[in-house]
């Protein structure tokens, strides 16, 4: 294995994570999700408005994800929505989805957010375990920036960050 590092993103990654993002999740999840319907552009606006970062081997990216700023729960405090984590199919299984969302947790808590939010997706149920083991806990309250009216209601999970 060469040197895995994760470096932060910025909305010039726009193209990038868009593909990469694409590749990822391309067979794995339904051709209905919201996954297909993004673009460069729509991709850069969510970085500029929270942050994400992209998971390097050496000089090639492998995975990414990316956050953007919510309303808390009942709309109080600052919080952050998680999404788009993912990791090509070749490196899959190693923990590198737990790194970049501590990196992207990391982010968030830079920036005073009191806690995650997250969705998965009805057809992705074996994730909510990886979530759970990572301190998230299932909220059905939780609104999406990006709700599909095309697929059946993700789960939604919570964490807080506490210091």
């Amino acid at each position: 294995m060469n040197a895995i590092a994760i470096r932060r993103a910025s909305p010039a990654d726009g193209v990038l994570i868009e593909g990469l993002t694409r590749a990822i999740w391309t067979g794995r999840v339904s051709p209905e999700s919201t996954v297909f319907r993004e673009t460069p552009g729509s991709v850069s606006a969510q970085l500029a408005k929270g942050g994400g970062v992209v998971l390097m081997d050496a000089e090639t990216p492998i995975g990414c994800g990316r956050w953007v700023p919510v309303p808390g729960p009942d709309g109080q405090g600052k919080w952050m929505e998680v999404k788009r984590i993912g990791v090509l199919e070749a490196y899959r299984k190693r923990g590198f989805g737990a790194l970049i969302l501590a990196a992207l947790e990391d982010m968030g808590r830079e920036q005073g957010v009191a806690g995650a939010q997250l969705a998965v997706r009805h057809d992705q149920v074996r994730l909510l375990d990886f979530y759970a083991g990572l301190g998230y806990v299932l909220a059905d309250d939780v609104e999406l920036t990006t709700p599909n009216p095309r697929s059946p209601p993700p789960t939604g999970m919570r964490k807080w960050f506490r210091d």
